[in-house]
């Protein structure tokens, strides 16, 4: 869980640098362009892994929408309501992915930026098949990708930036899941280490039906790629 310092850091992460701040804000470009294309709403969305609601605030300039945000921590919960909370159609609960999705009763567009990869393969599996059971118009997630050549970028680059993603891998650790030789690793946890978002693809196909997966930040193969983001809807 996060104190005040962490929190604050948390979000500075997030425009670090100039090639930080333009990664991250591919996922935004994406997510409205999903959800413009499904009409002039209102729309019921729901975010897992809400943070300090930089979705809702993006959304909501621009959409029609009644939000619900899912965050895990009870402090970023608190400083996305003390934001956002004036705003009618915002809400945010502090709970689980399984535990938030299940206080839902209906969802047009569920979304998780960034989050999956954090949940234990057990739990992600139970959260994938909670948010099927909602039938969302769409279902948007992005995840980061640990495997392939591309972890060798991120992590070398990351080095070179002064940004700390790196020091959860080893170098060692770092050259195998660039070979994709993730039963050198550590069982995937929480973190980004030993994530396999081939894996979770395949989760959502089972659950629901994928209309797209996307890669950024160029389109380029996902062995290249920073993160992939993935578009399904219900059967």
């Amino acid at each position: 869980m996060h104190t005040d310092a962490s929190a604050a850091q948390y979000e500075k992460n997030q425009s670090r640098n100039p090639i930080n701040t333009w990664l991250h804000s591919f996922r935004f470009r994406h997510v409205l362009d999903v959800v413009d294309s499904l009409g002039p709403g209102p729309l019921r969305v729901v975010e897992i892994g809400s943070a300090h609601g930089k979705l809702f605030e993006v959304l909501n300039e621009r959409c029609s929408i009644d939000y619900t945000g899912i965050e895990l921590d009870p402090l970023l919960t608190k400083i996305a309501t003390d934001r956002h909370g004036h705003h009618t159609n915002f809400r945010a609960i502090a709970a689980s992915a399984v535990a938030g999705v299940a206080t839902v009763d209906q969802a047009d567009v569920v979304i998780a930026l960034e989050t999956l990869e954090h949940i234990p393969g057990s739990e992600c599996v139970r959260t994938v098949e909670a948010i099927a059971r909602l039938k969302p118009k769409r279902f948007i997630c992005s995840v980061p990708v640990e495997i392939g050549p591309a972890i060798w970028c991120k992590n070398i680059g990351s080095l070179v930036s002064g940004y700390s993603r790196h020091t959860e891998y080893t170098w060692r650790e770092t050259f195998w899941a660039g070979l994709y030789q993730l039963d050198r690793l550590p069982p995937h946890g929480n973190g980004h280490k030993g994530f396999d978002w081939r894996w979770l693809a395949q989760t959502i196909r089972h659950n629901m039906r994928i209309r797209e997966i996307r890669r950024f930040p160029f389109g380029l193969p996902a062995a290249l790629s920073t993160s992939v983001f993935i578009v399904a809807e219900h059967r």
